[in-house]
């Protein structure tokens, strides 16, 4: 057995009998809605305003296995940000594809934010945005590396108590640690628990979601949650007699989130807390959300208070700063991984666009030629070492996600010039911190107290 495959042996059989036939179950599982089509041929899916780059030469595998180097006693733990997921991409061909997915495949623990459902319950989509897997592609979020992750967002209840009943199953079936939501209020606010062969040490997840108002909270507490932290806007009077409206954190939600962490501690060593953070509104009119305001940073750093060893941030779509309290490392945002959120089989893409208020939308230009921002489709994969409970070692593996394409949404490994610009970028940020990043060529690393 290699190094790493102690991880992957726990699911073994199980998981190459599902991707064999994954191609097959996927269609098997379609409902008469989702074998609507349209004509896409000339969507913006498959259009390419820039040629195509012509491949690098790089030897990815001989990085990753440099990379891959451990010590006795070594648990390794992947993060990544959102993951908006609908195409099978674990047989992609590429080095720089497969190399990326080899690093949280290799891991012992492969985290990411689920922010889409897994269920058999399209007609009970209740947002515009059709974010929904059939329940076999459970197996391909596995197949990918990833076996831990989080649910308390924005879109884990779009399919109802039905699709997220789903889910649930189908996580649990493919052996993926989840948390934040749940069938009551006490399973979303449960820590997810697993284990590491070969070591003693235990980790645990938590998951909260804080959207920019209420509409989250859950309303029945013996119904279907999501763990949430929620928004309040005060008013403040002003010297010269005018008012200003503040937002801040409801107090007692940080609270509840600061007992459900004292609690996790009693049964795990290793705590990762992920705080779905959407202070704002996604609207272009607020520009590249890349820095956490002061009052969110609130809940970031009680976490850390309340006994959280790694926290991971997600929700503005873009990168965010690290910073380091205490020895806990705490990523602001984990911008994106997988951005499949056009769905283009089962929405019209033109459509999308033609709605989308997030699409920046310049005079005299048609639907085909609006364009995301760069920083959407760009983040890194965190790589941390623990060995005796204790962070050893954090890396940053800059990767980039086809913003056109036949490949929309997928990321692979960032090309020499567009990596070395992505680790600056994580240096800026995380600078009014005090964090100090060192950038080792094709990776970086942070430098721990």
């Amino acid at each position: 057995m290699t190094t790493r495959s102690r991880r992957l042996s726990t699911q073994g059989a199980m998981l190459v009998l599902a991707m064999s036939g994954l191609g097959a179950a996927l269609g098997s599982a379609q409902t008469p809605a989702d074998k609507l089509t349209w004509d896409q041929s000339k969507s913006v899916y498959n259009r390419r305003i820039h040629p195509p780059l012509s491949p690098e030469k790089v030897d990815w595998e001989g990085r990753v296995n440099a990379l891959l180097k451990e010590e006795p006693g070594d648990v390794i733990v992947t993060a990544v940000g959102d993951m908006i997921f609908n195409e099978q991409i674990s047989n992609l061909p590429g080095a720089d594809h497969q190399q990326l997915f080899r690093l949280m495949q290799e891991a012992d623990i492969g985290y990411g934010n689920l922010e889409f459902s897994i269920n058999e319950h399209p007609e009970a989509q209740r947002p515009f945005y059709n974010f929904r897997a059939p329940i076999p592609f459970a197996w391909e979020v596995a197949a990918i590396g990833i076996n831990m992750v989080s649910l308390a967002n924005n879109h884990a209840l779009d399919f109802g108590p039905e699709g997220l009943r789903d889910c649930l199953k189908a996580l649990d079936r493919a052996q993926i640690t989840y948390a934040g939501a749940g069938m009551t209020l006490a399973d979303a606010r449960a820590a997810g628990s697993t284990g590491v062969q070969s070591v003693k040490t235990s980790f645990g997840l938590l998951s909260f979601v804080r959207y920019w108002t209420q509409k989250y909270r859950c309303k029945d507490p013996s119904g279907p949650c999501l763990a949430t932290i929620n928004p309040a806007t005060i008013l403040v009077a002003k010297p010269d007699g005018t008012t200003e409206a503040v937002e801040g954190l409801v107090e007692d939600d940080v609270k509840a989130m600061e007992d459900d962490i004292v609690l996790a501690k009693r049964h795990d060593d290793v705590l990762m807390v992920s705080l779905h953070n959407h202070d704002v509104s996604h609207h272009r009119a607020y520009g590249i959300q890349d820095t956490t305001p002061a009052n969110d940073q609130i809940m970031f750093h009680r976490a850390v208070d309340a006994g959280a060893d790694i926290i991971l941030g997600s929700g503005p779509h873009v990168l965010r700063g690290i910073e380091i309290r205490k020895g806990v490392p705490i990523f602001y945002s984990l911008s994106n991984f997988i951005y499949q959120y056009r769905t283009p089989e089962r929405i019209p893409i033109d459509l999308i666009h033609q709605r989308d208020q997030e699409i920046a939308r310049p005079t005299n230009h048609s639907v085909w030629d609006r364009r995301d921002p760069e920083r959407i489709f760009e983040g890194v994969l965190v790589r941390m070492t623990v060995n005796a409970a204790k962070l050893r070692r954090i890396e940053l593996i800059p990767f980039t996600i086809d913003d056109e394409g036949p490949l929309y949404g997928v990321p692979r490994l960032a090309r020499t010039e567009r990596g070395r610009q992505i680790i600056e970028l994580m240096k800026k940020l995380s600078a009014p911190y005090g964090t100090t990043i060192v950038d080792k060529g094709w990776y970086a690393e942070v430098k721990l107290p």
